[in-house]
């Protein structure tokens, strides 16, 4: 007999069993947090292309290349490693060629930067939307991708014709399939939603039948484990040919299906505990809660928002040169830089918006005449304050050739002077000198010196003009919505409210600032933080003159601009 029974064992929570048992050639999961959809689904689902296809090319898309390097790809690793038995130098490798009893993959691979190479000749290639071309232009026969509501659909079409795929594998139902998994896409926050429509590509009873031939097929490999156990050789004999034969109806029944659901965080229950779930309920906020861990719709009325301009309009993909990125590999420590950003010009200089609390955020633009872009969005949390903002500033502008930096800030940046605590020349002085008080070559200016009080009705009002695009004399305004990804995030769930001056007795429009309470971990992506640190670096004169001179209206906050 042989030294093991061909059986493998496989814990899931209920969704998870389904969706093994199911292997469809699309899978589209939506699921809260905590339901382990990197490290267990799919890590399990990309082993399964392995397994079924060896010597094959897969694709691995993030939204950005660096969430790919950074976040996605070390899960994945982790799940392979920490639950699925893989061994790094055993079962794969990263960023470097395979050792020499390495199966090849069928299609020749040139550069193994951003590759991760299995010992059955299968690789799996870094990609992301941000740079389409890297995958667009391969022949993959999988293509994975996590955190979909982050993906525009139509730059990922841009990706799909990608999945030729070698005809030695095509036996595989899994053969120029693809594997989608997200949390809840929040439309208020302008997240991509378009996989809530790939339900309707799901036929239920294809998926039945697939469902029902790999429980039949669970149930023939569990009593080969039995037999082989016993050590039954008749037995065991019948079952393999048993086996045999629902393979073949259970690879037919795989092929062509779709299969697509929404689950809740409640569905890894036995693993998470009832106390996570109350502390993700105390932590997140009822609202966020139903969004996040219950996978309830949440959506934001066009008039209940703050920027009520805001379209895609305001919003730029390309903004990655991918030769330079793709210089670095999955394990190099080397950090991105300037260097990277198509839109800004080195010799130019720049311009930031710094907002300080428990969280300082800060944007960097660059003013083109008629566009203005935000290209870069940078935050510290406590302890961490405007030192390793300045730090960090530092290391990503590092390239920039034109060292002069106008800084708008906040005017509380400066209201503890007197007290010695002046965060807006802090964040200046460790922008131009580094930790041994050696000069970088930056040279900032001061710009908010003086600045009084922009009330929430005079954002509003610049806001609502300048995403119009039609007033004359204002830039087209521009952000990218990778490196910015906080800032668009912050503008599009920030929520208008309407309270009454107590000095004057009139209604006047706000912003709603209670997000700004939440848990620290939570205030990069679901606060108004960042939107604050973009007033800053837009409410200036020469714009806001402008559009007092369109409706004949002074707004304040301008005393003592320089």
């Amino acid at each position: 007999m042989k030294n093991d029974s061909n059986v493998e064992y496989r814990y899931g929570n209920p969704v998870k069993q389904i969706i093994d048992l199911t292997a469809p050639q699309h899978l589209r999961i939506i699921a809260g947090r905590g339901t382990t959809k990197t490290t267990d689904i799919l890590a399990d689902r990309s082993m399964d292309c392995v397994y079924e296809m060896p010597r094959s090319v897969f694709g691995f898309a993030a939204d950005t290349f660096v969430n790919a390097k950074d976040k996605v790809i070390p899960k994945l690793v982790e799940g392979w490693r920490e639950y699925k038995g893989w061994i790094e130098g055993k079962h794969f490798v990263i960023d470097e060629r395979p050792p020499a009893h390495f199966d090849l993959p069928y299609t020749p691979i040139i550069r193994y930067k951003n590759t991760i190479s299995i010992y059955n000749g299968c690789i799996f290639k870094l990609g992301s939307l941000d740079q389409p071309s890297g995958l667009a232009g391969d022949s993959i026969q999988h293509l994975f991708g996590d955190e979909v509501k982050y993906f525009d659909k139509k730059v990922l079409d841009i990706i799909i014709p990608a999945l030729r795929g070698h005809s030695k594998v095509k036996h595989s139902p899994l053969w120029r399939g693809t594997t989608f998994t997200t949390d809840l896409p929040n439309i208020s926050k302008k997240n991509h939603d378009w996989i809530m429509e790939t339900r309707e590509n799901m036929d239920l009873e294809r998926v039945k039948i697939a469902f029902q031939a790999g429980c039949i097929l669970n149930e023939i490999n569990l009593k080969i484990k039995h037999a082989y156990d016993k050590r039954n050789k008749s037995a065991l004999k019948k079952l393999i040919k048993q086996r045999e034969r629902w393979m073949i109806r259970w690879y037919t029944a795989r092929k062509h299906t779709t299969f697509f659901m929404v689950v809740s965080s409640l569905v890894n229950l036995d693993i998470l505990t009832p106390d996570y779930i109350f502390d993700q309920l105390e932590n997140l906020g009822w609202e966020e809660f139903k969004q996040s861990v219950l996978s309830f719709k949440s959506a934001l009325e066009d008039g209940e928002k703050f920027y009520s301009g805001l379209g895609s309009q305001h919003f730029y993909s390309d903004g990655i040169l991918n030769e330079v990125v793709q210089q670095t590999g999955i394990k190099d420590a080397a950090p991105f830089t300037s260097e990277m950003l198509r839109y800004v010009d080195p010799h130019a200089p720049l311009e930031c918006g710094v907002d300080f609390g428990r969280m300082i955020s800060m944007l960097i633009g660059q003013d083109h005449g008629s566009k203005y872009r935000i290209a870069k969005g940078l935050h510290t949390l406590v302890p961490k304050s405007s030192k390793e903002l300045g730090e960090a500033f530092v290391t990503f502008f590092g390239p920039h050739v034109n060292k002069r930096l106008d800084m708008y800030y906040d005017r509380s940046g400066n209201q503890y002077k007197s007290s010695g605590r002046d965060w807006a020349s802090e964040v200046k002085k460790h922008i131009e000198f580094d930790k041994n008080g050696h000069s970088t070559g930056w040279k900032v200016t001061l710009k908010s010196l003086g600045q009084a009080t922009i009330y929430h009705d005079d954002e509003f009002f610049l806001m609502k003009q300048l995403l119009s695009g039609n007033v004359p004399g204002l830039p087209q305004l521009l952000i990218d919505e990778y490196q910015c990804r906080e800032y668009k995030s912050s503008l599009e769930l920030s929520r208008i409210i309407v309270k009454k001056d107590t000095r004057t007795g009139s209604n006047r429009i706000h912003k709603d600032k209670t997000s700004e309470d939440l848990p620290l971990k939570k205030l990069p992506m679901q606060s108004t933080n960042f939107s604050d640190a973009g007033k800053y670096l837009l409410y200036r004169p020469k714009w806001v003159n402008i559009v007092k001179y369109s409706r004949e209206w002074l707004p304040t906050g301008l005393e003592g601009f320089n």
